[in-house]
């Protein structure tokens, strides 16, 4: 059993139980424990509590007697609970492409409650079966590197084909574009790097010692990401009522109908890539506004027609 899959089980059976659970009955409840030496178990099972701990997730630790010779372990529901979440038909939208993409089926009487509380909600339909493998070992290793604080060391291909090893200190992981990141400091260059995990080429390895780093407090990961600075404009695309997800995924503004197709207002995009996107939709997307933005679709169209004939 991966180490994330370990957190989540432990977390949901001290927050389902109903009074603090000893570790014989956590064992007992949970396969991640079934070492046949207890004592091994009962270090793992201490390891897994300090790391949820460390992410935020208030296990607590109570005496069952009065001579406090016996401990449980609880999470407080109370402690732990998030507010509600009233999210928008884009949000939703976003969530129902992303449950598709990765195949997660249980999760969506989830996203169906969700939908439910929104203050304008809508119908999302995702045919499309696409999937997703974020790579669970190094998913892991990284999650391991995070908590501790460790080095992690690891080969890696840049987009120009180089691939060389990487020392770094992983500060976040987060998702961008459609790509997966960690971001940290990288040790050979002495600065603060981006690094796709779908580039990264052997396992990911903890190298020194933990607590050997700190995050700084002014990070700001997605910004390591983002690229640089490029045009951005508003775009309108007319897009069939079967594709209309993929509007409303990229945050895209119902403002109307064109030939009985809804028009949707994408803000603050970069137009060459919004272009890509539309013709990769084939005859069902086009782009209304801007005017230069609708030329050029029409000329690459054109371009492709002669090319055929």
């Amino acid at each position: 059993m991966h180490k994330a899959e370990r957190l989540v089980n432990l977390t949901v059976a001290l927050l389902e139980a109903r009074r603090p659970l000893t570790f014989a009955e956590i064992r007992r409840s949970l396969r991640a424990y079934d070492q046949g030496d207890a004592e091994s178990a009962r270090r793992m099972f201490e390891r897994d509590k300090d790391d949820l701990r460390k992410l935020g997730v208030p296990v607590e630790t109570r005496a069952l007697d009065a001579f406090e010779t016996e401990i449980g372990y609880i999470v407080d529901r109370a402690a732990y609970a998030l507010p509600d979440i009233d999210l928008t038909a884009a949000e939703i939208a976003a969530l129902a492409v992303a449950l598709e993409m990765t195949g997660e089926q249980r999760a969506r009487v989830g996203l169906a409650k969700l939908a439910a509380r929104a203050p304008d909600p809508a119908v999302i339909e995702t045919p499309l079966p696409a999937t997703i493998d974020l790579g669970a070992d190094q998913v892991d290793a990284l999650a391991d590197a995070l908590v501790a604080r460790q080095t992690v060391r690891f080969r890696y291909r840049r987009a120009d084909g180089d691939e060389r090893e990487r020392t770094v200190d992983p500060y976040a992981v987060l998702s961008r574009r459609g790509h997966w990141y960690v971001v940290g400091r990288d040790h050979e260059r002495e600065d603060v790097r981006a690094y796709r995990l779908d580039r990264i080429r052997s396992r990911v390895k903890g190298v020194g010692e933990p607590a050997s780093y700190e995050v700084p407090d002014d990070l700001d990961a997605v910004a390591h990401v983002r690229g640089p600075d490029q045009e951005v404009t508003d775009v309108d695309v007319a897009i069939a009522p079967t594709h209309a997800w993929q509007a409303q995924a990229r945050g895209g503004e119902a403002i109307g109908e064109s030939g009985g197709w809804p028009v949707y207002r994408l803000h603050g995009v970069p137009p060459r890539r919004t272009l890509s996107w539309v013709l990769s939709l084939g005859r069902h997307a086009e782009v209304v506004a801007p005017a230069e933005l609708r030329d050029a679709a029409d000329a690459h169209l054109r371009s492709l027609l002669e090319a055929a004939s």
